[in-house]
């Protein structure tokens, strides 16, 4: 008699699935009410509240700003005593190895061919085979230039944003300018109002 008051059925259906009228069980419920306090705690502690944090457990990190603290104060401890960069030695290349590399930069890894054409006469980027140019045209100002890009006008960091190793960029800069004064075919016309001649 007892089992059959327990599992009573509702009075309602729902495509012939009959519900009983049980209570729910006691774990289920009390760990159901156990989540709502601490989801009450969470959006206090990590959304309402300002003060210094509480480390309440030792895995409890407040959000992902302490996170993000954490990982900068790692990174600055890890490189404190990391030998400093000197600049970088801008020498022009003209050797036929670093001749090919620097073409197949240009061609294939970086795609600076898709603005400045194979033969560099320019198409949605400036022509580079001539002596007028917009950003300067010294070999340090062109390796410059490929490594920060010219986002506001289409070109991002190293043209694909796969970042160069310093030979590849000194390789790179030196096949552009290699290629100055080789007058390709219907280059893209000059802009009178930005571009000087390179000494």
């Amino acid at each position: 008699m007892a089992q059959e008051e327990k599992d009573k059925l509702l009075d309602h259906d729902a495509d012939g699935i009959r519900e009983f009228d049980n209570d729910l069980p006691k774990w289920w419920l009390y760990g159901f009410y156990i989540t709502i306090a601490l989801s009450v705690v969470y959006m206090f502690y990590y959304h309402v509240y300002t003060g210094p944090s509480w480390n309440l457990l030792w895995f409890w990190e407040r959000g992902s700003t302490a996170e993000y603290t954490a990982e900068v104060a790692e990174a600055k401890a890890m490189y404190a005593n990391a030998p400093k960069k000197g600049p970088i030695k801008a020498i022009l290349l003209t050797d036929a190895a670093s001749m090919e590399k620097g073409k197949d930069i240009y061609e294939n890894k970086n795609l600076c061919v898709t603005c400045h054409r194979a033969d560099m006469g320019g198409q949605v980027g400036p022509n580079l085979a001539d002596s007028l140019w917009i950003h300067g045209c010294s070999l340090e100002e062109i390796m410059t230039n490929i490594i920060t890009g010219f986002p506001d006008k289409g070109m991002i960091p190293y043209g694909s944003g796969t970042k160069l190793s310093d030979e590849e960029l000194l390789q790179v800069a030196s096949y552009v300018i290699s290629k100055r004064g080789t007058n390709p075919a219907d280059p893209k016309p000059i802009d009178a109002a930005r571009e000087v001649l390179c000494q």
